[in-house]
């Protein structure tokens, strides 16, 4: 049996505008979450909390099909969608427990996550341990820094940290399906021979993920001209079928790994370089630099005077958009902005003295998106 683990990732920011959201959950989610609800088919879902409680506001009609999917299986996440390696321990695992909190209250019983999503496929050695010693049973993350380390991606095995599965996405599929699209059925197929080529006749598995908004979102009419006959031509096709990741953990075996840091977007130049997250914390990025100084200022003092609250300012400040649209190739400074006024809501919310409110609002100021106007 060839086993396909599809993981669909639906996310939207903290600051995300409402009509924004109405209009995606109307291309993208709505469909998308009915389809899966009519084919029965096994996918695994990662739902943010930072999304979950929009569609809450403004969708509510979503969420009770998703409310439906016994069909599928949920990860854990970062409720806020935090890069995990470059935050605080206690801070990964608050995302992680106001994540399930939350998604449990509006999802209900369908949530019942064995395994963790990183925000961005964001991992590392230190963040599997963590993910395994609050009792998840695997994580994810990409393909590409393992290849690039000399290890040949595993078809029949899964690796491990400490007991804990690490699955790896394969980068070259899940790109074609997002970035070139063509016939879902053919794709089927081309995949079909690629897995016998590559795993021979026995049991074998390979794991796609993506954006969930890649259908119907960010590709016009992906959900009924790509995913509909994806679904259907592996439906159809013998020897070969859609599986949970929770499912193909239980079907192939462990085996102790070390696991070299990185994420859904770190290249083979990312590694050579020693940048396992560039697009959050690049060392020659200045934004990303004075961002992560006023960040973890606000963070630490706000820590000490207001540790609680599910949906304050705090928590939702940790949210990764602002350092990738600082990032090389993607400047938008009017939204790396919107994460400094975050942090800004925080430190109002949360602090009172008047000296080190002046020294947030001077390190605010050393961020040079604040001064820079988008292309």
């Amino acid at each position: 049996m060839k086993h396909v683990g599809l993981l669909l990732h639906f996310y939207q920011p903290p600051t995300q505008d409402p009509e924004i959201v109405k209009r995606i959950d109307e291309e993208c989610y709505r469909p998308l979450f009915q389809l899966l609800l009519e084919t029965g088919v096994e996918v695994t879902i990662n739902m943010n909390y930072s999304l979950t409680e929009q569609l809450a506001e403004y969708a509510p009609e979503t969420l009770q099909i998703v409310s439906k999917l016994s069909n599928c299986t949920f990860t854990s996440s970062g409720a806020f969608h935090p890069i995990f390696p470059l935050i605080p321990e206690k801070e990964t695992i608050r995302q992680i427990q106001l994540n399930d909190t939350g998604n449990q209250n509006l999802i209900g019983n369908v949530y019942s996550p064995k395994g963790v999503f990183p925000p961005e496929m964001a991992l590392d050695m230190d963040t599997v341990r963590l993910i395994g010693s609050r009792g998840f049973k695997w994580t994810i993350t990409d393909d590409v820094p393992w290849v690039h380390c000399n290890q040949d991606v595993p078809s029949n095995w899964i690796p491990s940290v400490d007991g804990t599965a690490v699955f790896l996405r394969s980068n070259f599929w899940s790109n074609l399906i997002s970035f070139h699209g063509g016939s879902g059925s053919e794709l089927v197929n081309r995949m079909v021979r690629d897995l016998h080529s590559w795993s021979g006749q026995g049991d074998s598995y390979v794991i796609l993920a993506m954006d969930g908004e890649t259908f119907g979102h960010h590709r016009d009419g992906a959900i009924v001209s790509f995913l509909k006959p994806f679904f259907q031509q592996i439906l159809s096709t013998e020897g070969i079928g859609i599986s949970s990741l929770d499912r193909i953990l239980d079907n192939f075996p462990l085996r102790e790994s070390i696991v070299p840091s990185g994420s859904w977007s770190t290249t083979t130049g990312d590694m050579e370089t020693d940048e396992p997250f560039p697009l959050w914390m690049n060392s020659t990025n200045k934004d990303h630099i004075a961002y992560w100084k006023l960040l973890n200022l606000v963070l630490e003092e706000c820590r000490k005077k207001k540790p609680e609250g599910v949906a304050n300012s705090v928590d939702k400040m940790l949210y990764s958009c602002p350092l990738w649209w600082a990032s090389s190739g993607r400047e938008s400074y009017s939204q790396v902005r919107r994460g400094i006024l975050l942090i800004l809501e925080a430190a109002l919310n949360g602090l009172t003295e008047r000296a080190l409110l002046d020294r947030i609002m001077e390190l605010a100021g050393d961020i040079p998106a604040m001064a820079r106007k988008d292309r």
